[in-house]
């Protein structure tokens, strides 16, 4: 059973987290979401409460999630994620379509790896093994922050370092391994028949604002919004504007 943190009621909305992260990235969103809506973010399979040494898929993680949403009677529901959790809820929307009533895709992308990035999965899988997750956070931190968030918000930077190291290097290697191994989910874009939104900060490194243009032409009805003063991390960067953002798309008949 994956542990999960809930607030509020009504109409579902769901975030799922990055790597190697945990819910409580989010905790700008759940406390402002939850005042008119359920809101819900769980810790996927190995990470944060969640304790599971398992190995796993991305599509795997998409069916843990659909699992839980199904025991806690949260179906449809509307699905967000950051990162690897887009990665999740691109599956899940692949996989369960049915039970979808909105897509919330932040800082992430459709296509799968390259090969590039796949040698470089294997290089962090060899630095998580060799040297832990302190390791891993201390090489992954300065690319997933815009350059002026260490300096002028220094609590966000040592909140993300402290989820991160925190991060059981048995489940970093999972979850790499399941990042490199995912389909390109490209192809499945126009399918999407679900309003969606696309979050970028504008100084993301890792899925730039030019991968969040590419997936806003090829899903039918999604909206596309650039978070200013952010990198990989916006929702955490700034929460103000991804909370506004979330709520325009949701109150707009989502």
């Amino acid at each position: 059973m994956l542990f999960y943190s809930e607030r509020g009621e009504g109409e579902p909305i769901v975030l799922v987290h990055g790597f190697p992260l945990d819910s409580r990235m989010w905790e700008a969103q759940i406390a402002e979401i939850s005042g008119s809506r359920r809101l819900i973010a769980p810790d996927l399979r190995g990470f944060g409460r969640s304790s599971d040494a398992s190995p796993f898929s991305v599509e795997s993680l998409a069916d843990d999630l659909h699992a839980l949403l199904s025991d806690l009677g949260a179906l449809p529901c509307v699905l967000g994620g950051l990162s690897m959790g887009g990665y999740v809820s691109l599956a899940y929307a692949y996989q369960y379509p049915g039970d979808l009533r909105g897509l919330m895709l932040v800082d992430t992308k459709a296509e799968g790896d390259s090969a590039e990035q796949k040698e470089g999965r294997g290089k962090m899988i060899e630095l998580v093994r060799q040297q832990g997750s302190r390791a891993v956070a201390e090489q992954m931190l300065p690319r997933m922050l815009a350059k002026g968030t260490p300096k002028s918000r220094p609590a966000v930077a040592q909140a993300l370092m402290s989820i991160m190291e925190a991060c059981p290097p048995i489940t970093i290697e999972h979850a790499l391994l399941a990042m490199r191994d995912r389909p390109d989910q490209t192809p499945n874009l126009p399918a999407i028949a679900v309003p969606t939104l696309i979050v970028v900060g504008d100084a993301d490194a890792i899925t730039p604002v030019s991968v969040a243009q590419s997936m806003q032409k090829q899903i039918p009805r999604a909206q596309l919004a650039v978070i200013k003063g952010a990198g990989h991390m916006s929702p955490m960067e700034q929460p103000v504007q991804v909370n506004q953002t979330m709520a325009r798309f949701l109150d707009g008949g989502c």
